[in-house]
């Protein structure tokens, strides 16, 4: 169970989410758009450090200095909107940096987009319904990127957040 984003009562709905799990009723908890400065202040007021820290993360919208803040408390970080979001995914997937990695490995737009995330310790959750996409955004393992490549993607950050939170 996440608590959605900041705002008022946070502590007090955070603490009912822990009564929760000590009852035995929810087994994990999590905050979702959340970032250092909100987490700096909330966190010294619960008991039960969240699982994970649910945040818009993609090449565009890299939020560089929330993932190593997060993994460094072993807060699991995930990423919403991988590929860009919703009116933001083709701009995203043909980008041109990426299009170019992803011809060297043989591999989709959408796959090193999504492998770039795993390599820097980002769970994923892409949506999709079509079949082919799902199937194709489970293949993942079986290359990497480069250093070089990790940081042509790295290079794409414009701190171009795709929703409101």
């Amino acid at each position: 169970m996440l608590l959605h984003h900041p705002g008022d009562g946070d502590v007090e709905a955070y603490h009912a989410m822990e009564r929760a799990v000590e009852e035995g009723k929810i087994h994990s908890i999590g905050l979702s758009n959340w970032y250092v400065e909100e987490l700096e202040e909330f966190l010294p007021q619960v008991n039960i450090t969240p699982a994970l820290v649910q945040n818009e993360i993609h090449p565009y919208y890299q939020e560089n200095d929330v993932i190593p803040y997060i993994q460094d408390l072993g807060i699991v970080v995930q990423g919403w909107y991988p590929l860009g979001g919703r009116g933001h995914t083709a701009e995203l997937l043909g980008d041109e940096v990426i299009s170019e990695i992803a011809a060297a490995h043989g591999k989709s737009s959408a796959q090193v987009i999504l492998r770039w995330n795993l390599q820097k310790g980002v769970v994923v959750i892409p949506g999709s319904s079509n079949p082919d996409h799902i199937r194709e955004n489970t293949e993942l393992f079986d290359f990497e990127l480069s250093e070089d490549e990790m940081e042509q993607i790295n290079a794409l950050d414009r701190n171009e957040k795709h929703d409101w939170y």
